[in-house]
């Protein structure tokens, strides 16, 4: 009785063995497939080239290059795509002081798309020798550089007293009032305009040819542009010099000639 008890005994510690090991081995070798099953992820991800950037798409730049847009994201080609900072790129980007907006997207993997909308002159600032460019919220866009615009009028008679590239104007009232003057009037009205000149209130446009006009209100402006025009080809036509036009009443315009 006591050798079989002892059998048995033995016999299921054998058992209890050969259960631990088969279950040892089947933890063991689920790790180590684990293990290879991320070893080949990051693999697939880090050393290949199907996670690489390949393509940097830029859109809505005119002034700005695709040069500089690209190294301002700090993206680079070849690089992990799955390791892009696009929240940077953006912030990054948005301190150019010609982007007004900047979103930056994945068209795809290894494809990153940078959207820009560019901030437009309207008004060149003469103050203390150099040319300031505004766009019409009043921020300075460039000074004295070559991406000057120099089709742009030019306002004189007035002091910037804000002067760094990407700030705003938008608390100096004088500045800000021929802004809002010159964003009312489409393009076509200030083709031929080489100059604004602010006395007081008082604006006083300069045209290509020299002629000073008075042009009141926008909306007077607007109304009598037409016999602006009409009143400028009948005076070159007849071969007479114009000193100045006043436009400050309703539909009239007041034409002085020079008088020898």
């Amino acid at each position: 009785m006591f050798g079989y008890d002892f059998s048995i005994k033995k016999w299921s510690g054998f058992k209890k063995a050969l259960r631990f090991s088969r279950n040892f081995f089947v933890i063991a070798f689920t790790c180590a497939l684990l293990s290879l099953a991320i070893w080949e992820f990051k693999y697939l991800i880090y050393e290949t080239s199907y996670f690489e950037l390949k393509k940097i798409s830029i859109e809505g730049n005119v002034t700005v290059n695709k040069e500089t847009i690209i190294k301002l994201s700090n993206f680079k080609l070849s690089e992990n795509f799955l390791k892009l900072d696009y929240a940077s790129a953006e912030k990054a980007l948005s301190l150019h002081p010609k982007f007004k907006s900047v979103a930056v997207s994945t068209e795809g993997i290894g494809e990153v798309l940078i959207k820009v909308t560019e901030r437009e002159g309207i008004l060149l600032v003469l103050s203390d020798l150099n040319f300031y460019e505004l766009d019409s919220e009043g921020y300075i866009l460039s000074v004295n550089n070559k991406n000057v615009r120099v089709d742009l009028p030019i306002l004189t008679g007035c002091q910037m007293h804000v002067k760094t590239v990407g700030s705003s104007i938008k608390a100096d009232a004088k500045i800000k009032s021929v802004i809002n003057w010159v964003i009312n009037l489409e393009p076509s009205y200030l083709t031929n305009i080489s100059e604004i000149s602010l006395s007081g209130s008082e604006l006083l446009l300069i045209t290509n040819d020299g002629i000073k006009i008075f042009p009141g209100s926008t909306v007077n402006f607007k109304n009598n542009f037409e016999l602006l025009n009409v009143v400028f080809n009948k005076f070159r036509k007849d071969g007479i010099q114009i000193s100045y036009v006043d436009m400050r009443f309703n539909n009239e315009v007041v034409v002085k000639p020079i008088t020898n």
